[in-house]
């Protein structure tokens, strides 16, 4: 899907993809309604899955493990009974809700990185691992996402001209599952650029320059600045509330010094970019300071 070219107003007047000022909220932020931001963000998800096949081509020898292998078939049971339960939703509208305490397992366990948190020197053996978490995890925020909007898939809803609208509304209806799910990406995310730059740190510079590792690297480059892009974009969206927005403040800030030691230049300016213009659009003093050490930081300051 292309993206569009809208504007942000902001004291700097810059101009960013992908988000357009709709006047003010009820908590005195400018409007800013993302373009589908979160689908561009899943889509960003398929790619990861072609790092399963470079991570089993090129990782070489054994490593301890960082992070717990149970928790993949865990997820994968406990997301099959979380889309039973919400087997037809893109018609109903109805999912599976957190207020609910057996659902509330279900999600936290899908939604589990408490491991990956703490988790120090991934390895790049497990990065096929890390990559089928956060492949199952959007699975269920997919579900939240096309809620009654009519679509089976993303592909689907990429051609409805509502499509912004009804993703929109649906980040606010489902607000809570919705704010694990993009913390959970955060973390898997983060995860995952530490496999890579524990593996690159390893590596001989002859591996490095092998045409279909740096095709990988590229690839994961790409998705983290999607995935995260989208996080903080959706942080826009108008109906959210502040509260709801400093709580995903943690987890972007954890990735951030990651981001600084993988992203390339031009990829970590975007991204700076982005957290300063929505800096600029917030009236929230808390979420203006954060966004704002958020992006130096990715930048590679303090």
């Amino acid at each position: 899907m292309t993206d569009p070219r809208c504007v942000v107003s902001s004291r700097r007047g810059l101009r960013l993809p992908g988000m357009l000022n709709c006047g003010r909220d009820s908590n005195g932020d400018a409007k800013i309604m993302g373009r589908a931001t979160l689908m561009r963000g899943l889509h960003s998800v398929a790619v990861m899955v072609g790092t399963i096949v470079l991570a089993a081509t090129l990782a070489t020898g054994t490593a301890t493990a960082q992070i717990d292998p149970a928790k993949l078939p865990a997820a994968r049971t406990a997301a099959a009974s979380l889309l039973a339960i919400a087997k037809g939703s893109e018609t109903t509208g109805r999912v599976p809700r957190a207020n609910d305490p057996a659902v509330r397992q279900l999600l936290d366990t899908v939604f589990d990185a408490r491991d990956v948190v703490a988790g120090r020197g991934i390895s790049f053996q497990e990065l096929g691992l890390l990559t089928e978490r956060m492949v199952t995890g959007a699975r269920i925020g997919t579900v939240y996402m096309l809620a009654g909007t009519g679509a089976t898939d993303l592909a689907q809803l990429a051609n409805d001209p509502q499509a912004d609208d009804k993703v929109n509304r649906n980040v606010v209806r489902f607000a809570p599952e919705m704010g694990d799910f993009l913390d959970f990406e955060l973390h898997i995310q983060g995860a995952v650029i530490e496999a890579v730059l524990t593996r690159l740190s390893t590596m001989r510079p002859d591996e490095a320059a092998r045409p279909n590792f740096q095709s990988g690297i590229a690839s994961i480059r790409q998705s983290s600045l999607r995935t995260v892009a989208s996080v903080i974009e959706t942080l826009a969206v108008d109906g959210l509330t502040d509260d709801w927005r400093r709580a995903r403040l943690p987890a972007l800030a954890a990735i951030a010094p990651r981001l600084a030691r993988f992203l390339q230049a031009g990829q970590k300016a975007d991204l700076q970019r982005l957290a300063s213009a929505r800096a600029d659009a917030t009236a929230d003093p808390g979420l203006k300071r954060s966004l704002t050490a958020f992006g130096r930081t990715v930048a590679g300051g303090q």
